[in-house]
């Protein structure tokens, strides 16, 4: 049966066993929608887009990245926790591509129904009593489509080119993990920029219309400026310590001796950078904001204490030079956390747990074990069927579809029950990655190889991948059809036979089976084929499909 609408999906795999790669939604810009793994990650919404930016980055920008840009992990924005990019998919895309794949599967059983029963009735003489009629149903199933919605703040890392877009504050390029949180205070300052220079182009007769503009302008710097220390601090805190509650925090960075009071439970001084001058304005133009947000700008005694020029009972002075020194201000202690935050020494510790996947601190040993985990977890295999699936993948000497030597399995996992064993194989069997027999007198069952163990378990034991292989070769066939060569073809690849059979039998799994003849000699799991143009089609497809998959 040809799925001819599944294989709009498919980047791996046989027909017996596909393996999709289904779209995520993308936002009206072309972003894609992400979701942190950790639960504490609020709010854990992201999006990420393409590299906008050429960067040549320097020693000292690559210093403060804590991933190579472009890799196949994710660094949350809010958290810093850094996992595969799968990790950071959300469960909503998942539902939708099960929609998408249940459709496209429903419409091929369609089609393949109506083409045998139309087989059937063609072949029946003209007087036969039996007659099976199809109808397509007068309504035709409309494909599902998913969008999304771009997200508040956007922004472009400085170090690496991506776009990207957050809300809220997000200290980390999702990218390369180079702290960006100076590039989302350096937004605010603009906006609030913009809403002086909209106060100054007032009329004098809309001086309440201005005063208010600068006020919200005013009490703006600090929020965000409270905001931003407020993230930076309980990051450091679960950095340092993960499995400690977070202190309370409250209103304690509207005040700068609570603020370095806070931060030295970290050994860092925020506000180090600035002189005494530059702290007494810090601290003016936060009382400030207290009487414009709590009091409706008139003077009280707290404030007066705090400047000379002020009397109580007054309306507090705003203008927009002020504005700007206050936000200048709080732009320098901002800088001075981004520089804390991506100093090589200050790394987060690690996690005890993302996503389900318990990680150790030894870190050789436990890069291994996590990749593995999320490997079986992603095929759905117990960690003992994995372990299995990868031993006998690295095992195969030609990869060809042949017997097991149960002996070199046994041998392997001797220290195992073989109960343990038997249901290990038995799961490979399921999923259709070996085949297994039963057998009077054997202590496990007689097992074989099948096409989707090495489609699968070939990029995770070997580091070549079958499906990337068959494009190229697909690539090379369409170059010298009709007739192939099976023996020169594999010349001109330059593989060894165990990287060459897995993909010149998926490549023949494109091909009609009646022009595949098939039968092992010494070397290859297919001894000859022929193409008409339905399979050329084929082979076309299958490669653009592979293009777009490692693009």
């Amino acid at each position: 049966m040809k799925f001819r609408n599944l294989d709009r999906f498919r980047t791996g795999g046989t027909n017996r066993l596909m393996e999709l790669s289904i779209p995520v939604p993308k936002t009206p810009d072309g972003r894609v929608y992400r979701y942190s793994p950790n639960e504490q990650a609020h709010p854990r919404h992201f999006v990420l887009g393409e590299v906008v930016q050429k960067i040549d980055a320097t020693s000292d920008m690559k210093a403060r990245m804590r991933l190579e840009p472009r890799s196949n992990q994710t660094v949350c924005p809010y958290s810093g926790i850094m996992a595969d990019d799968q990790a950071f998919t959300h469960p909503d895309d998942i539902k939708a591509a099960q929609e998408i794949v249940g459709h496209a599967a429903v419409a091929d059983v369609e089609a393949e129904l109506q083409r045998m029963f139309g087989a059937f009735n063609s072949n029946q003489p003209r007087n036969s009593l039996v007659k099976i009629t199809t109808s397509v149903q007068s309504r035709p199933r409309i494909a599902p489509r998913f969008y999304r919605k771009d997200l508040l703040r956007e922004l472009v890392c400085d170090h690496c080119g991506r776009d990207y877009g957050v809300y809220a504050i997000g200290l980390f390029c999702p990218d390369c993990g180079a702290p960006n949180v100076r590039l989302h205070f350096a937004r605010e300052v603009e906006l609030v920029e913009t809403q002086v220079a909209l106060a100054e182009a007032q009329e004098e007769e809309a001086n309440e219309l201005a005063y208010r503009l600068l006020g919200n302008a005013h009490e703006d710097v600090l929020t965000s400026f409270e905001a931003t220390l407020k993230a930076v601090f309980l990051y450091g805190c679960t950095a340092a310590t993960p499995s400690i509650e977070p202190p309370a925090i409250r209103n304690d960075f509207q005040n700068v001796n609570r603020g370095r009071q806070q931060f030295a439970k970290l050994g860092f001084d925020p506000f180090a950078t600035l002189t005494v001058d530059d702290l007494a304005t810090l601290e003016l133009n936060i009382q400030k904001r207290h009487v414009i947000g709590h009091n409706l700008g008139i003077i009280d005694a707290k404030f007066a204490e705090h400047s000379e020029d002020a009397r109580t009972g007054e309306t507090v002075h705003l203008v927009g030079e002020d504005i700007r020194e206050f936000a200048t201000l709080a732009r320098k202690v901002v800088d001075g956390l981004d520089l804390w935050l991506g100093d090589p020494s200050f790394r987060p510790a690690k996690p005890e747990a993302i996503a389900g996947v318990t990680q150790s601190h030894d870190d050789s040993r436990s890069a291994g074990t996590r990749r593995e985990q999320l490997d079986a977890e992603r095929l759905g295999l117990s960690p003992l069927a994995f372990r299995l699936g990868r031993f006998l993948s690295a095992k195969s000497e030609k990869g060809f579809i042949e017997p097991i030597d149960d002996e070199i399995v046994l041998a392997e996992f001797s220290d195992l029950p073989l109960p343990e064993l038997e249901r290990a194989i038995a799961e490979l069997a399921v999923d259709n990655y070996i085949s297994a027999q039963a057998l009077i007198g054997t202590k496990v069952p007689r097992m074989g190889y099948r096409l989707e163990l090495f489609a699968t378990f070939d990029p995770i034991a070997l580091n070549q991948d079958p499906a990337a292989d068959a494009a190229e070769l697909a690539r090379i066939i369409l170059e010298v059809r009709p007739q192939v060569s099976i023996s020169e073809l594999h010349a001109r690849t330059g593989w060894s036979l165990r990287r060459f059979n897995p993909a010149l039998n998926i490549v023949a799994s494109e091909i009609d089976e009646g022009r595949v003849l098939r039968g092992y000699d010494n070397n290859y799991v297919v001894r000859h084929f022929a193409l008409l143009p339905v399979d050329e089609v084929a082979l076309n497809r299958y490669v653009t499909r592979m293009g777009k998959a490692s693009s």
